[in-house]
């Protein structure tokens, strides 16, 4: 690794990044690397605050979800009555009996293949019966997850748009800078 001790180190850091008396860096660049800092210290802080925030919302969703499908959804065996092919599925209807022993009849739109006749296993509820169960704990997680990573993408994407319009603008004013420097140095006359 490197001989030299952390003062060095940092020092090394600081000059690379910019902030030096470098008679080669412009006032542009200086303040490129500046905005880039401030720019990426905001995008921690953002970030950190807005995937705490956006997670804590989805996992609450999540386990409400949760509590309010185990206590309300009953799986059920039920009978198809009818079912038609749709654009987007089959809307099939069912018949099954309740706990109380009511005989219920319900439609739901599905992608599984239904015959009539057929005996089929659904989650039957306030809502109306559908294929899948109760929510379970594992997708309240892995739905926190992806829509905490979403936010942190969006925060970086947006702050990365940000720095990408001061290195544009930037880069306008070094062209500008070396155009006017090039025309000056057009005027000076060489030679005996």
């Amino acid at each position: 690794m490197g001989t030299g001790g952390i003062g060095e180190r940092l020092n090394r850091l600081r000059r690379c990044c910019g902030f030096d008396r470098n008679e080669l860096r412009r006032d542009v660049d200086r303040a490129q690397w500046l905005i880039g800092l401030v720019l990426l210290a905001g995008c921690a802080v953002v970030a950190a605050l807005v995937s705490v925030r956006v997670g804590q919302d989805v996992y609450g969703a999540g386990v409400r979800t949760e509590h309010r499908e185990a206590a309300t959804l009953r799986r059920v065996e039920a009978t198809v009555t009818a079912a038609e092919e749709q654009v987007s599925g089959r809307q099939v209807t069912v018949t099954w009996t309740d706990a109380t022993g009511a005989r219920r009849t319900a439609g739901y739109l599905t992608w599984r293949a239904a015959a009539v006749g057929a005996r089929l296993h659904v989650w039957a509820g306030p809502q109306g019966v559908r294929d899948d169960p109760p929510r379970t704990h594992a997708r309240t997680i892995s739905d926190t997850a992806a829509y905490e990573l979403g936010a942190l993408s969006a925060v970086g994407l947006t702050f990365g748009g940000l720095y990408t319009l001061v290195r544009r603008r930037c880069d306008r004013l070094r062209d500008e800078r070396w155009d006017a420097a090039l025309a000056g140095l057009d005027r000076h006359s060489i030679g005996p």
